[in-house]
This record gives structure tokens, sequence and C-alpha cells, in this order.
């Protein structure tokens, strides 16, 4: 095992409640008919304008921006609409995580309506790694019957011996993308759909790659049937696939503004009563028939049942799932996935046992970064061990699983850290790497671990001098505790779906004491469960992963500050109104606000 030693301390996370402007709330109380609290929440968002406020509150299909907006999208919808038209056999190549498999299953769907012979591809993590490889074209072109087209879903940018070799053997190229993309693109692509090139003029920069591919659907039905009005089968389509679209938007956290909000809006409506039969067998399977969903439960229910399959170099019955029109078949595969899961979790925690045990033994501080690898963790599941370290020490982590002398490594980081960049100050000790800011990939060499592992602490520790990592808590409002209602909650829904550019609203409660016992509960008596009150109302409260600060809960008489989300208690007493706790401290009266 290869780990290293940390040496600084971390600092505390800061609490900045945020200012507030009583003439624009005022202004948007009147013309919204709305609580002061939700006014507050909209300009927080960029919303005082009332009429872009009532467009967020109430999203619209019609204000989703033409397909043809992104670059070279017309040039891969002429494309497919030739194939579709010519019978001209497509080949989708995805991506192994939710938004290439939910985008590849999408394309798929939508070319066998369409009536064109289509088959997919997902790649094998271990085998055949990220995107193109010289091993998948070689099969590719030693294939009898080869494919006219192929359209690549979440990947592709940068794929440029890939292109030029498909390109050359007399395949089509469509790629749609919407990683950053490299100074120099790749040559002999039919269209390179990537919203984030710097040519590229739509305002739809943040979509995440089922949603290109989304995108490119529709426009190649607008472009077959000769209308901007597209036929009603491809419409109903269209209409249930943002489901797929959601599930791919919230696993891969990109910002839920602009389109992606309208997007993920109606696709949360349209997942319960999707048309999938595979979809439903795994709603139905993950115990969610019938229920309404919402980013939440994408995020922590489906999306790990989807991903737990491809972790464990099963990605191709996810798509079958997703594209089976047999009912027994999608049963079988949605149990394969339930198991998948659990078994997931089993190997997720022992690969983080490992690792704390890692930073125990080689005496751990905690505030710096994490940089830890071993030949005994499965590939597929670093990542989300990665992240459960960044969220418990707030620094940057990198594991590395070593196989043979080549090892594949996953990083993330907090808010405020960019990891690509950080990756390409480590480029001298690195094989491959790539990624965003928060999540990134890489292969390294075991020899060169060593040096890897101290170039990035180095970089991690450079960048921490200029800009220290540490928690922060923005905080929305401040709150009492008899504000607390249904119908309060009730009106904050209108803001979501949550998640990455729209977080759920953070409230500040002053005064509070905690009301009888705390109590543990849930797996390694990891939450804490009380009683909160502020002298004057009484309400139930959850610390989600606060179970090592127990005792702090349990000083008698203490008065303390909450930071918390408000939300309907979904467990104990369904109904019924609870504060989520994310952060408290002491209300000494020297509590002072970052601006």
């Amino acid at each position: 095992m290869l780990t290293y030693r940390p040496t600084t301390m971390p600092l505390p996370p800061l609490w900045n409640l945020l200012s507030r402007d009583a003439e624009a709330e005022a202004r948007l109380v009147e013309e919204l008919r709305c609580s002061k609290v939700l006014a507050a929440l909209m300009i927080r968002r960029g919303l005082a304008d009332p009429a872009a406020a009532k467009a967020w509150l109430e999203p619209s299909l019609a204000d989703l921006e033409d397909p043809l907006a992104i670059i070279d999208m017309e040039a891969g919808a002429a494309r497919l609409s030739t194939a579709i038209r010519l019978k001209e056999s497509v080949l989708i190549y995805g991506d192994y995580d939710v938004d290439g498999m939910t985008g590849t299953s999408l394309l798929v769907n939508f070319l066998s309506l369409a009536g064109a012979p289509v088959e997919w591809f997902i790649p094998d993590r271990k085998r055949d790694g990220y995107s193109f490889s010289g091993a998948v074209i070689d099969r590719f072109l030693a294939r009898p019957t080869r494919p006219k087209v192929v359209v690549t879903v979440d990947h592709g940018t940068s794929a440029h011996e890939g292109i030029r070799r498909l390109s050359e053997a007399g395949i089509d190229v469509i790629v749609t993308d919407h990683h950053e993309p490299p100074p120099e693109l790749p040559v002999g692509a039919v269209a390179l759909i990537n919203p984030k090139r710097k040519e590229c003029t739509s305002r739809a920069r943040d979509l995440c790659g089922a949603a290109v591919a989304f995108k490119l659907a529709w426009a190649t039905a607008q472009l077959h049937g000769g209308s901007k009005k597209v036929a009603p089968e491809f419409r109903d389509f269209l209409v249930d696939a943002m489901g797929f679209v959601t599930l791919a938007t919230i696993a891969d956290v990109v910002k839920l503004r602009g389109d992606n909000r309208a997007l993920c809006s109606h696709g949360l409506r349209a997942i319960p009563h999707t048309k999938s039969k595979g979809l439903a067998a795994l709603l139905k399977s993950a115990g969610l028939e019938g229920q309404v969903i919402k980013a939440r439960t994408v995020g922590f229910k489906i999306a790990p049942r989807l991903n737990a399959a491809a972790r464990l170099g099963r990605a191709e019955e996810v798509v079958t799932l997703l594209t089976t029109k047999d009912d027994a078949e999608a049963k079988r595969l949605a149990d394969r996935l339930e198991k998948a899961n659990e078994e997931r979790r089993a190997i997720d925690r022992v690969v983080l046992e490992d690792a704390e045990r890692m930073l125990k033994r080689q005496g751990h501080i905690e505030g710096d970064a994490i940089c830890l690898g071993s030949k005994d963790w499965h590939s597929g599941v670093i990542g989300i061990v990665a992240a459960r370290l960044v969220d418990r020490y707030h620094v940057p982590t990198l594991l590395i699983s070593l196989n043979g002398d080549e090892g594949r490594g996953s990083a993330r980081a907090p808010d405020g850290f960019n990891l690509k960049d950080a990756l390409d100050d480590c480029a001298e000790h690195l094989v491959a790497w790539g990624g965003h800011a928060g999540a990134a990939g890489c292969t390294a060499t075991e020899s060169a671990f060593p040096a890897l592992a101290e170039r990035f602490r180095a970089v991690a520790r450079k960048r921490a001098e200029t800009s220290p990592l540490r928690p922060r808590w923005d905080l929305d409002y401040d709150l009492r505790l008899r504000d607390v209602t249904g119908g309060l909650i009730e009106e904050l829904d209108r803001l979501a779906p949550f998640g990455s550019g729209n977080p759920m609203p953070m409230f500040l409660f002053r005064g509070m004491k905690v009301a009888g016992v705390p109590t543990v509960v849930g797996e390694g008596r990891a939450h804490v469960q009380f009683m909160t009150t502020d002298g004057e109302t009484a309400m139930r409260a959850i610390a989600f992963g606060a179970g090592p600060r127990l005792k702090d809960l349990e000083s008698k008489g203490a008065i303390f500050c909450l930071a918390a989300h408000v939300k309907f208690d979904t467990f104990r007493a369904p109904g019924s109104v609870q504060l989520e706790v994310k952060d408290f401290r002491l209300d000494d009266g020297t509590l002072t606000w970052t601006p």
C-alpha cells in the first residue's frame, strides 16, 4: 500500500449570512403574491425582475432553446436523418457513467422508433478505458459489417486518433459531448456537437452529455419531418425522454439553470409515468413505484443503482435495461441492478475503511490533501470513496487503484479547488488525465506514484496559501421556528429541482436549545436526532453525519445557532415539518459573519 503523511490543520467552516434587499423583496412580494422568504430567495438567484422570477417559478418547455443553436447540430441531425431515410446502420458509442448510459439509451430508443438499424457500444471501464482507445477502434474495423455512422455520447471532443481512423475507413462520426474542448479540435468528424466549444453561441452551455444527445434527437426529428413542429410520436417520445435526461443531469451535477432547469422540472414529473419498461422496473425494485420523484431521489436512490452495474464492469446491463421492450427482461435486469448496488455498497465500505485505516496509521492530520493507493481497491468504486473522504475531511482527494504497474485514479475536491488544473501541474508523473474542477480521473504507474503523491500534495499546499479551503455555509435567511410551516415548505418547493447552481435554501436559526436527549441513529451511529426549541416553538431535527459531535449537543443549557434546511419528515412522521441540520455552533454572542 502506498500512502503519504499530511501536515496541515483544517480551518473551521465559514458561516455567511447573505445580505437582503428589502425594496426588491417588497416588489416581488407584491408582483408574485409570495412570502418575503421566497422573494429573498428569488433575488438570491439573480431574479429580482418579476418577469424573470415568474419564468423561473413556472419553467416552460416553450422556453427551451432551439437545438440548432448548438454548433454543428444541423450537420449532425442532417446526417442522422439521411441514415434513417436510407436505413443505414448507426452505432451509438456511449460512456460508462449515468450520463453516457442514459444518453446512449435515449438515442437507441429514438432511432429504433424512427426505423433506423441501430446498435450500441459501451466500453469496459477496465479493459477499454475512456472514449476511443486503439483496441476499440481495431475491433470496430475488424467487424465483417461496419456501421455507416458512429455517434458518440458524452465523449469524443478530444478523440483525435479515433475519429481520424474511423473517418479514413469511410465511417461518418458524429460527436455529442459536453466536456471542455482541447486547444485543437479533432478533424474528420461530420459534426462535433459540443456547446462548450468557444465558437458556439448557444446559451445552453451547461448541458450534460445526455441532454446534448436529446437535442440531437430533437433536431433530427425536426429535419426528418421537415418542420419545427415534430410528429406526434416523436413529440411524445421526447417528453418521456426528459426523464432520462433528468437522471443524467442530476447524476452529472451540472447546473440546474436555463434549459437544464426546464428539462429536469418536466423530467421529474415524467419519471413516475415513464413509458420505459426498464426504468419502470427499476423504480419498482427500488421501492419508488408511484412516488413523487425529486432531485434528491434521483441523486441518492436511482443514480446509484445505475452507476453500480457500470462500476462493477456491467454497464451493458444498464443500456439493455433502458432499451428493452420486454417486461420479464426489464424485471430481471432491474433485480440484477439492485443486487449490484448492494455489492457495490459493500465494496465501498471495505475500501473506505481501508483508506481510513491508512490515514490513521500514517498519522493523518486533518486539513491536508489526501493521496492514497492500493492494489486491493476496485477501480470502479474509488471515485465514490474519494467523494466521501472529501465530505469528511474537506480536502482534495486522489485515490489510485493499482493493477500491475498501471494504476487508475479518481480525484474529487471541495468547491474552490480545481482538480483539472491541479492534475495539469502533476503532468510529469501521469500517463493520462482529464476531468472537471471538482472531479477528475488519471492513469499513473506504480513506480511514479510516490512522486505523484508528493507533487499532488505540494500543489494543494501551494494553492491553499492564497485560497484556503474550508467549508462554507451560505445562509439565505434568518428564520424563526414559528415560521417553518407546511405552507412555507410547499412554497419553497417551487424553487426545485435543487442541485448544482440552485442549492436547497439554507436557513439560520438563533437561540436554539436541545430539548430532551439527542439520539444517534443510522449505520455506524453516524446521525443525530433531537428535538430543538427556541423557547416558543419545538421541532424535530436531524443532523446527518453529526454522530462524532453528539457530546456538543448534550451540553445542558447550551444555546446554539443552527444552519439548516426545512423539509417534510418522510420517515418517522410523514407530513410533519423538521429541520435538516447541516452545521451548528454555540450562540455565545461572538458569532460573526463572513462577507
